[in-house]
């Protein structure tokens, strides 16, 4: 499994991104949380940068036990990154696009070794 450095974990404070190639492929590393997120760069509609867009929770309607919807709420646990060009949303967990689960940006796993971030492949 090949390694790739992204960053130390102090730049990654703030919101801060990093954008690294990865074989070729522009892969955008952040961190939510607490925890490190490394998914593909260009977004399935016309190639954006997903990166630089804002972090969300996942639009939820609230219903009751009938299905009566009493409005929306954004979910604290998925969280998603949405493309500034057009506004697709990814879940940053799984890369999975929201308006198609089927389709979705490829995800890395990421390392963590003393104060350095590594993206693995």
């Amino acid at each position: 499994m090949a390694e790739w450095f992204a960053g130390r974990i102090s730049d990654f404070d703030h919101e801060r991104r990093n954008t690294i190639e990865v074989n070729g492929r522009e892969v955008v590393v952040l961190r939510n949380n607490g925890r490190f997120y490394a998914l593909e760069n260009n977004c399935l509609h016309m190639g954006g940068p997903v990166g630089e867009g804002m972090l969300m929770g996942k639009v939820e309607a609230v219903l009751t036990e009938d299905k009566r919807c009493l409005g929306d709420r954004f979910s604290e646990e998925e969280i998603h990154i949405v493309c500034p060009w057009h506004g697709w949303e990814y879940d940053i967990d799984t890369g999975e696009f929201a308006g198609d689960r089927k389709r979705r940006l490829r995800r890395y796993d990421v390392t963590t070794r003393g104060d350095e971030v590594y993206v693995q492949t």
